[in-house]
């Protein structure tokens, strides 16, 4: 499971790094948004786990 995590977290890297390409400010907001609410859930299912 460890390992499905970080690859989800590698997965967030690169969507953010292809967001910032968008031209439209709205659409980088909302996917920014978006991949923070998932970094938290990353971050709770690891709590759970320990």
């Amino acid at each position: 499971m460890k390992t499905t995590l970080a690859n989800a977290e590698a997965a967030l890297d690169e969507v953010q790094r292809d967001t910032r390409k968008l031209h439209s400010r709205e659409l980088r907001a909302a996917i920014e948004k978006y991949i923070e609410e998932q970094r938290e859930q990353i971050k709770a299912l690891r709590r759970m786990m320990n």
